[in-house]
């Protein structure tokens, strides 16, 4: 049984199996080559095959809802809801901000820093005066992030599947105890997430520490199973609404019944909200107030 379709670079289409062997159909051969699945990680392309196997039923019926809307769906819509709501969407890191910063021309001009598009909130910005603190890139080199004249700031995250952020954030809490030990100031700021503005409210002294939540990679995402449930939802609803615009006669005079489909995407839709939003930070026993 066929989990993915992948680029062979053969004329026809090949797969990977269950049992992590290519299936290789060409000219009327079939050869099977090894191929070590990864479990923690889903491209694109790979998620639209899955969401095209559930409204097509792996094939018994023609596909109608073109692949670029699908991607549409999870690009425009499903990435922004998740990274917003889905708390293992996110994970909590630093960026050591150096107080040179502000003597760059693009600070001096426009009054603000443009942060990653991995950076989702702000929860504090700390006024680090202890020295010790800025060695903290050498110990963890990617907890920590230069923002010199010209550097842009970019996130290099170590984690590399949602398994291991429990233990990712417990550590952070611990080093954020720590930070409030050693940096009694906060800077006040204001931060804007749709064009990633970070004003500064004050002025600035001291080298900075941002503790900031940051987006675990798409790929990561894509293979949660509520993120695949919402785009198939959001899917199935799309689905529904072409086919009311239209009239579609199946192969023995079967049509498409679209108020059922519609029915069936919002019922998984809701059903995946509701187990998103259940999920709270407050739930967590290593996510707390310090």
């Amino acid at each position: 049984m066929p989990i993915y379709k992948t680029n062979s670079g053969y004329d026809d289409v090949s797969y990977v199996n269950a049992n992590d062997k290519m299936q290789v159909e060409y000219e009327g051969t079939t050869t099977y080559t090894n191929m070590q699945l990864n479990n923690d990680k889903m491209t694109i392309e790979q998620l639209v095959d899955y969401v095209q196997a559930d409204l097509t039923f792996s094939g018994l019926m023609p596909k109608v809802l073109p692949d670029l809307e699908v991607q549409r769906i999870i690009k425009e819509h499903s990435l922004q809801w998740f990274y917003k709501n889905y708390q293992w969407a996110v994970i909590k890191t630093y960026y050591k901000l150096d107080k040179k910063f502000i003597n760059s021309d693009y600070y001096t001009k426009h009054g603000y820093i443009i942060l990653p598009e991995e950076c989702e909130s702000v929860v504090k910005i700390y006024n680090v005066s202890d020295p010790s603190l800025f060695r903290i890139g050498i110990q963890s080199p990617n907890l920590s992030i230069n923002f010199g004249v010209t550097n842009q700031p970019y996130l290099t995250s170590f984690v590399t599947n949602v398994g291991e952020l429990g233990v990712y954030r417990q550590i952070l809490s611990a080093f954020s105890s720590e930070l409030n030990k050693m940096a009694k100031l906060y800077n006040k700021y204001s931060y804007n997430p749709e064009n990633r503005r970070l004003h500064l409210l004050g002025e600035v002294r001291n080298s900075l520490m941002l503790e900031i939540y940051a987006h675990i990679e798409q790929e990561e995402l894509f293979n949660a199973q509520l993120f695949k449930d919402y785009v198939v939802g959001m899917s199935r609803i799309r689905l529904g609404q072409a086919l009311q615009r239209f009239t579609f006669n199946m192969p023995g005079g079967y049509t498409y019944n679209a108020g059922e489909i519609i029915t069936q995407g919002q019922e998984l839709l809701d059903k995946t909200i509701e187990q998103v939003k259940g999920q709270s930070p407050a739930a967590s026993f290593f996510i707390m107030a310090q």
